[in-house]
């Protein structure tokens, strides 16, 4: 048994194995602890809009929620507007302050409305942030600061000055925070559903790439360069077809429904599995077989940095940047809408192309600056 064991251990096939393993922990702690590091201090870069009605006190109502809040905030005029670029995943919340926000709170029977809307189509961190804020927003209308500022504005309005501070400082009770959830999602499995698709996805990717890179080293002296990638390229289209399809099917049997329809579903996975199998061979034309650990960096990053864990307004400038351009990234977003509700997925399938033709190219002038043997130069000939 002892021999066995180190004749095991020699083996190269045993060694890549544990190299590889010991790689997935190495690159996996750096990659993740260094991408979640201080996630909680950069919740200020939420955006948040505030569209004002109401020219009177909710103006300055609104000038004091700019002021007190640590958000991205701004100020519009237009609901609707705001409204899209929250179901777009823009923004964070919208905050409505209605026309009829003054004269609500001038009535004493009354309770003036302010209209929190959030997009449960988003990481659960995200939704759990906002309630936060929605609460937040509502205590910071009641400090000292603002008090004094509607007193004023009341006052201005020729409200008596007694009548005025009573009815600044009986605020906190009159306000009624109506919350507005867009894409309601009752089953916390269709948040997972993003994450879970783009991880099977990209892991089989590299599974398959890796097994495709060594099947084809036994055809390298039968053909030449072009030849083994034109093959690997309808290798690959072949792989999507299937494994999209399985994956649609899967998902679908499983009771998660696309709100854009099954062929969408299965068309837009096609998209971003082609573009992952293309991507996951480009390490491999770059350092040989070491392309295989490149990937699970690539996977680590992506899986981080697309959204589908935490928001990704919360990463680091890094991940933010890097997400752009990775193909993740458009697949997180184009499945959460197609699961969970949203927009249309054009501006995703755009994106996913793009990368697929940039990826493409790049593999393309790898392999002509490949160098040829003398066997791959005599099969040329013998192709001829």
């Amino acid at each position: 048994m002892k021999n066995l064991y180190l004749s095991l251990l020699k083996t190269r096939s045993v060694i890549i194995g544990l190299i590889t393993a010991i790689i997935f922990q190495i690159l996996f702690s750096i990659i993740w602890i260094t991408g979640y590091d201080h996630v909680t201090d950069r919740i200020d870069q939420f955006k948040i809009i505030i569209v004002n009605e109401d020219s009177k006190i909710g103006a300055q109502v609104a000038n004091n929620l700019e002021e007190n809040l640590k958000f991205k905030i701004t100020q519009s005029s237009v609901l609707k507007s705001a409204m899209d670029k929250l179901d777009d995943r823009k923004v964070q919340m919208v905050i409505y302050i209605p026309e009829d926000f003054s004269s609500t709170l001038q009535n004493n029977e009354k309770k003036a409305k302010i209209i929190y809307s959030l997009n449960e189509s988003n990481p659960s961190m995200l939704k759990s942030v906002m309630q936060t804020v929605e609460q937040k927003v509502t205590s910071t209308i009641n400090k000292e600061s603002v008090k004094s500022g509607l007193q004023i504005t009341f006052e201005q309005l020729h409200v008596p000055s007694n009548q005025a501070i009573g009815l600044s400082q009986g605020l906190s009770e009159r306000i009624h925070p109506v919350v507005n959830n867009i894409n309601k999602v009752s089953n916390f499995s269709r948040l997972m559903v993003p994450m879970m698709l783009v991880m099977a996805s990209f892991t089989g990717s590299m599974l398959f790439i890796m097994e495709m890179n060594k099947a084809a080293k036994a055809f390298k002296t039968l053909y030449n360069r072009w030849q083994r990638f034109g093959a690997r390229a309808f290798l690959i289209i072949t792989a999507t077809i299937l494994i999209s399809t399985i994956g649609s099917i899967m998902v679908y049997v499983m009771g998660v429904h696309s709100h854009q329809g099954f062929i969408t579903m299965w068309y837009f996975q096609m998209m971003y599995v082609l573009t992952f199998l293309f991507l996951a061979q480009v390490p491999f034309f770059i350092v040989g077989d070491a392309g295989g650990w490149v990937n699970i960096a690539m996977l680590s990053i992506q899986l981080l940095s697309s959204g589908s864990t935490i928001p990704r307004e919360l990463l680091s400038n890094f991940y933010q940047n890097a997400s752009n351009f990775l193909p993740a990234t458009y697949a997180v977003e184009g499945i959460m809408k197609l699961v969970t509700g949203g927009p249309s997925i054009s501006h995703e399938i755009i994106m996913l192309c793009k990368i697929l033709i940039g990826i493409i190219v790049i593999t393309l002038i790898l392999v002509a600056l490949q160098r040829e043997n003398k066997k791959e130069k005599s099969s040329n000939l013998t192709n001829v």
